[in-house]
C-alpha cells in the first residue's frame, strides 16, 4: 500500500497507511493490472479537465481540440460498458474494491474525484485531499459543494471503518473560512455510536492548522442490503 508521512492538524507526525474505505487491500491483487490501468486513465482525464479549465483556448483551434477529444470518447464508447459500481464489481470480483476505485468523490479510478486518502489511528480517522483548479468556487478557493461532498464521503468512510455501514441521514456543514485550492488539506473525524443502527460522526477540514469547514452527520444503517444489491458475489 502507498505510504507517506506528514504533519496532521494537531502536529503529531503520523505514518499515513492508506487503505480502502472498505478495509480491503488498496488494489485487489487478482485484478491489480486492471485497476492500475484504470488509475492511469483517470489521472490523464483529470489532467485534461484541469487543462481545459485553465487553458486560454484560441477560438480558431477549439474545433480541432474538441474533435480530438471526441475521437477518444468514441474509442472508449466502443469498448464494453460497465455502468455503475455493481457492474465493475461483478466484472472484477470485488464489491469493496469497486467502491474504492469508482466512487465519484473519493474513487482512485474515477476521473471526477479529487482523490481522498485516509488512514486510521485508534478512535479517529484521518484523511488528506487536494483540490485543483477544476474545483474552484470563490476565486482561488474550493467550491462549497465540493467541500460538503468530500466531508460527507470522508465521514461515511469513517463510520464504515467502525463496522456500522450506514447512509447519511442528516448532514450539517459549517463553513468557517474559504478552503484553498492546490494544497493538501487535512481531515479528521471522530465517531459516537447512538444505537445499533445509528452513528454520529463529527469531522473537520483544515489547512495549515486552521479549520476551514466542520461537519456533523448522523448515519443510519439500512435494513436492506442496499450496498450489495445486484452484486452476485457480494459479502455482507
Amino acid at each position: 500500500m502507498a505510504r507517506t508521512t506528514s504533519f496532521t492538524r494537531d502536529f503529531r507526525l503520523m505514518d499515513k497507511s492508506y487503505t480502502s474505505p472498505f478495509i480491503t487491500e488498496d488494489i485487489d491483487e487478482d485484478h491489480s493490472e486492471y485497476w492500475k490501468a484504470r488509475r492511469q486513465v483517470a489521472t490523464a482525464v483529470k489532467a485534461l479537465i484541469e487543462a481545459a479549465t485553465t487553458s486560454d483556448i484560441d477560438p480558431s483551434g477549439a474545433s480541432a481540440i474538441a474533435k480530438s477529444i471526441d475521437a477518444i470518447t468514441a474509442k472508449l464508447k466502443d469498448r464494453r460498458q460497465l455502468k455503475g459500481v455493481i457492474a465493475h464489481a461483478n466484472a472484477y470480483g470485488s464489491y469493496p474494491v469497486a467502491n474504492h476505485e469508482m466512487l465519484c468523490v473519493g474513487g482512485e479510478s474515477h476521473p471526477m474525484s479529487p482523490g481522498l486518502r485516509h488512514w486510521f489511528d485508534e478512535h479517529k480517522v484521518y484523511g488528506a485531499v487536494t483540490f485543483n483548479w477544476s474545483y474552484e468556487g470563490p476565486p482561488n478557493h474550493v467550491h462549497g459543494g465540493w467541500v460538503a461532498a468530500i466531508l460527507d464521503h470522508f465521514m461515511g468512510m469513517a463510520q464504515i471503518y467502525a463496522g456500522n455501514a450506514g447512509m447519511t441521514g442528516g448532514l450539517d456543514i459549517r463553513y468557517q473560512r474559504p478552503t484553498p485550492l492546490n494544497c493538501e488539506l487535512d481531515l479528521v473525524a471522530s465517531l459516537s455510536p447512538l444505537s445499533e443502527r445509528k452513528m454520529k460522526v463529527d469531522a473537520e477540514l483544515s489547512h495549515a492548522g486552521q479549520v476551514t469547514a466542520s461537519a456533523s452527520a448522523i448515519f443510519v444503517k439500512p435494513r436492506s442490503a442496499i450496498f450489495t444489491e445486484g452484486f452476485s458475489n457480494a459479502t455482507p
